[in-house]
């Protein structure tokens, strides 16, 4: 098991090519039952390292928190980009991922001249980009963009828990995600507003079906999904 964490290799080499905002995205949400995709893109200072950074969900929920934070106040930028529940019933997770990706680095306040993408090459993106699998464990700026992207989507659902019609679901919990719990609850009550369509359906016999992986894989055949050629 290889046990390294996310470092400044790469963001290091870029800086010495000439590519000065070098910008993390990473997503949070993409395979939850319920609530919206978000997306986080950060611009980070190699002259003003932030250590113990990781991949968001090995990190605990405290932890995470401060760290967010410490982001935020130390990033030369940052930005959230979301995808609502409506659009993923509309236009399916993966359109809705690159729609999320689209709006994090639009609404950054400095122009990024490098994307760092973890797993992913945005289609139609014209900044200079690189996919890397596995991303939030080895580039910083990845790392930093999965934190704020999970702390954000999480004080969200925590936010949305708190509403009557969503109580039940327990969202302050399991975020969205298809606990057990979650499943019978849907099963016993049926599906909220908040809930992606694509993603869960009730059969006849009243049992949840989940639709994400068959989903997932109708996606990833499209041709309208193929990446651009125009980015490296």
């Amino acid at each position: 098991m290889n046990k390294t964490k996310p470092n400044y290799k790469i963001e290091n080499e870029l800086k010495g090519l000439g590519f000065n905002f070098v910008a993390g995205l990473d997503e949070a949400g993409r395979g939850a039952l319920a609530g919206p995709l978000v997306v986080a893109c950060v611009i980070l200072s190699t002259d003003r390292k932030i250590y113990n950074l990781n991949d968001s969900k090995l990190i605990a929920s405290s932890k995470r928190k401060l760290l967010s934070e410490k982001i935020k106040s130390q990033a030369l930028d940052w930005a959230v980009g979301i995808s609502t529940v409506p659009e993923i019933d509309r236009f399916g997770i993966q359109s809705c991922s690159y729609m999320a990706f689209e709006r994090a680095i639009n609404s950054l306040k400095n122009s990024p001249d490098f994307l760092l993408v973890d797993h992913y090459r945005i289609p139609s993106q014209k900044i200079p980009q690189r996919p890397i699998t596995k991303g939030d464990r080895i580039s910083v700026s990845i790392s930093a963009a999965s934190i704020i992207a999970k702390v954000h989507r999480d004080e969200l659902m925590i936010h949305l828990s708190s509403e009557d019609s969503f109580a039940r679901f327990g969202f302050d919990r399991n975020f969205g995600y298809g606990t057990r719990k979650h499943l019978e609850t849907i099963q016993d009550t049926g599906p909220s507003p908040l809930h992606r369509k694509n993603f869960i359906a009730i059969d006849n016999n009243h049992q949840t079906v989940l639709n994400f992986y068959r989903t997932n894989k109708k996606e990833k055949n499209e041709k309208s999904y193929q990446p651009s050629q125009a980015s490296i």
